[in-house]
C-alpha cells in the first residue's frame, strides 16, 4: 500500500484580483524543499541548476527549489506486522528459526522472564522500556510455543510446551493491568485540558519531573513502548482489549490522532492534537515539547520515535481488527506517520561519508557538515538550527549510536538498511564491541547482526541478560539475530557441544528416537524435504507424541 503527502499553499497576489489571476500566482509559487522532500517529489516540478543558479543550505542539508503551490508525493507502507516479513509478504520466522535453535530462546525467555520485572512505581519511560521487555519476551515464546485458542480461553493445562507462554503472557498482563489502572503509582495519569494531552501528576507540577512529561518532552520516545506492550498484550489475550482497550486509546491519541487539524477544543470537552510531536514538513518528529532551546526544537533518539508510531501501528491493528494490507484509514495513517519517521532518520540521521560509495540518499549532510562528522555516521541530536554528534547524558559514541538503534522489534529491518549498518558497525562499533558497556552490548551485538547474523551469534553467548539494558534480554538479542537474513543454524557460529547438551530433564520430553543430550535436527520438519515443501516446522519425523508423518524422508 502507498500513502500520499499533500501540501497545499495559499497564495493571494496584490497585483492580480482574478481567480484565473490568482491561480497563477499559486502555479508560478517557488518554495524551497528539503533533501527528503527532494527524494519523493516529481522531478517535472523541481528546478535544476541551469534553472535556478542560486543554492540555500539549512541544516538538514542543500534545499532544492520547487515550482508550484501544491506538492504531493508517496511513501511506501511497510507490510510489516509483529514480525519481519520475506519478499512474499509471509513470517519469516518459522523458516528460519530451527528446532534446536528455537529451544535455546526458548531456555533463557524462561529465566528472563523472572529477572528485570517492570515497576509501576517508576516514571513512563523506564516502565515502558520494562514492559515492552516483557511484551517482546512473551511474543517470542508464543511464536515458538504458541498457545492455542482453546488454551487461550481454558488457562488450566499444564502442557509443557505451553508453560512458559502461558507464564509470560500471565506476568504481561499482571503488570500491565496495574499500570493501566494506575495502582500503587505515586504520580498517576492525568487528562491535561490546557494541551489536550495525558501527562504525569508530578509532570505536571515540576517541569523537570518525569523526564520532562508534563511539558510534553518525549511522549512518543515513552508512550511507544507501552502500545507496542499493549498491542502485544492484545493479541495474546482474549480479554485485554475490553478491559483497557479505551484507557490504551489515551495515550495512542496523545501521540498518533489523527484528526483535530487545528488543536481547538469544542466547547470545552476534551481533545487531542494531530499527531502531536510530528513536523510534516520536516518529515519527522520533534521531541523537546514546550521546552525553549536557542537552537529550537530538537530530537535525540529517531529509532524510538520511530517505536512509538511501530506502536500505535500495531495497536491500530489489533484495535480494530484490521489486516495488515487491509482497508483502515487509522490503520494507514499511523502506517503514514511510521513511513515518514522512518525516511526522515534514514535522510538526516544516518550519515555516511561522501568517500565511501554509497547512495547519495544515505548522506544529505555531506553539503553542509565536515567530513569529520561524516565520520561518525550517526546524528546524535538534530535541531532547528544544529546536528551534533552527542547526547543529552553523554558523548561516547556508543551512546550515540545506540540510543539511535534501540529498540529492537521487527521494524529494526526497515529502519537499518544492510548496506549501511555494514558500514556504520565495522567503521564506528566494531572497534569498541569487546570493551562495551555491558548495558549497551547487546544493542551493539544486534547492529551486528543486521550485516553479519553468524557471528553476532557467537558474540551474543558472552552476555549477561540481567546486566542488560532494562528494555533488553539476551533472549531477545538471540531472537533477532536468528531471524536475521544469512543465519545459519549449521554453520559454525554455533558450538556444537550446546546444541548436544540443550536438552535438561526438567524440560519437555524429546520426541521419540531423540536421545536426550543430542541435537533433534534428524527430528526437524525443516530435515525432510517434503515437509519443509508443505511449510511443516518444529517436530515432524517422529512429532511430540511420537507419530510420524507421511512426509517424512
Amino acid at each position: 500500500r502507498i500513502g500520499t503527502i499533500h501540501f497545499k499553499y495559499e497564495t493571494k497576489s496584490m497585483t492580480e484580483t482574478s481567480q484565473a489571476g490568482q491561480n497563477g500566482a499559486q502555479n508560478s509559487l517557488l518554495m524551497l524543499a528539503l533533501p527528503h522532500h527532494a527524494q519523493s517529489l516529481r522531478s517535472d516540478v523541481m528546478l535544476d541548476r541551469t534553472q535556478f543558479d542560486l543554492v540555500y543550505d539549512c541544516i538538514k542539508g542543500m534545499m532544492t527549489p520547487v515550482l508550484g503551490g501544491v506538492w504531493s508525493y508517496e511513501e511506501p507502507l511497510t507490510s510489516i506486522g509483529f514480525d519481519t516479513v520475506n519478499s512474499r509478504g509471509k513470517s519469516r520466522y518459522s523458516k528460519i528459526v530451527y528446532p534446536e535453535i528455537r529451544h535455546i530462546i526458548m531456555e533463557n525467555v524462561k529465566e528472563d522472564i523472572k529477572i528485570n520485572l517492570p515497576n509501576p512505581n517508576g516514571n513512563a519511560y523506564a516502565f515502558g522500556k520494562e514492559i515492552a521487555r516483557l511484551a517482546q519476551l512473551a511474543h517470542i515464546a508464543d511464536l515458538m510455543a504458541p498457545i492455542p485458542r482453546e488454551e487461550k480461553q481454558n488457562q488450566t493445562s499444564q502442557n509443557a510446551l505451553f508453560i512458559t507462554t502461558k507464564h509470560a503472557v500471565e506476568t504481561l498482563q499482571y503488570f500491565m493491568s496495574r499500570f493501566l489502572r494506575n495502582e500503587i503509582r505515586t504520580s498517576k495519569f492525568l487528562f491535561d485540558a490546557n494541551f489536550g494531552g495525558i501527562v504525569t501528576e508530578t509532570g505536571l507540577s515540576d517541569s523537570r519531573a518525569d523526564f520532562g512529561n508534563g511539558w510534553y518532552n518525549d511522549h512518543h520516545s515513552h508512550y511507544g513502548y507501552i502500545l507496542y506492550a499493549c498491542a502485544t498484550l492484545a493479541r495474546l489475550s482474549p480479554t485485554f482489549l475490553h478491559e483497557y482497550g479505551s484507557a490504551v486509546d489515551a495515550l495512542f491519541y496523545d501521540v498518533a490522532y489523527n484528526s483535530n487539524t487545528n488543536s481547538e477544543s469544542v466547547d470545552g470537552a476534551s481533545f487531542f492534537p494531530l499527531a502531536r510531536h510530528k513536523s510534516w514538513f520536516d518529515g519527522h518528529s520533534w521531541a523537546s515539547g514546550l521546552f525553549p532551546f536557542t537552537t529550537g526544537k530538537s530530537q535525540e533518539s529517531s529509532s524510538e520515535a520511530v517505536n512509538c508510531y511501530y506502536g500505535a501501528y500495531l495497536w491500530s491493528l489489533v484495535r480494530y481488527e484490521a489486516a495488515i494490507d487491509g482497508d483502515s484509514e487509522l490503520v494507514d495513517f499511523t502506517k503514514l506517520l511510521l513511513a515518514t519517521e522512518i525516511r526522515g532518520a534514514k535522510t538526516y540521521w544516518h550519515m555516511v561519508p561522501f568517500d565511501k560509495g554509497v547512495a547519495e540518499r544515505l548522506h544529505p549532510l555531506r553539503l553542509l557538515h565536515y567530513p569529520a562528522m561524516a565520520e561518525n555516521y550517526m546524528v546524535g541530536n538534530l535541531g532547528m538550527l544544529d546536528a551534533v554528534c552527542s547526547t543529552w547524558f553523554g558523548k561516547k559514541r556508543l551512546y550515540v549510536h545506540m540510543i539511535n538503534l534501540m529498540p529492537v522489534t521487527a521494524i529494526t529491518s526497515e529502519l537499518f538498511d544492510k548496506s549501511y549498518a555494514k558500514l556504520e558497525f565495522n567503521s564506528t562499533m566494531k572497534p569498541m564491541l569487546s570493551d562495551a558497556e555491558m548495558t549497551w552490548k547487546g544493542y551493539v551485538i544486534s547492529d551486528h547482526a543486521i550485516s553479519d547474523p553468524n557471528a553476532a551469534w557467537k558474540e551474543a553467548q558472552d552476555l549477561i541478560s540481567h546486566q542488560l539494558d532494562t528494555g533488553l534480554s539476551k533472549s531477545q538479542v538471540l531472537h533477532w539475530i536468528s531471524t536475521r537474513p544469512g543465519f545459519e543454524h549449521n554453520s559454525s557460529a554455533f558450538n556444537s557441544s550446546d546444541l548436544m547438551n540443550s536438552y535438561e530433564p526438567e524440560d519437555e520430553p524429546p520426541p521419540a528416537g531423540v536421545r536426550r543430550n543430542a541435537t533433534a535436527f534428524s527430528a526437524a520438519c525443516e530435515s525432510h524435504g517434503r515437509c519443509a515443501a508443505l511449510g511443516l516446522t518444529s517436530w515432524c519425523c517422529p512429532t511430540l507424541d511420537n507419530k510420524m508423518l507421511g512426509c517424512c524422508d
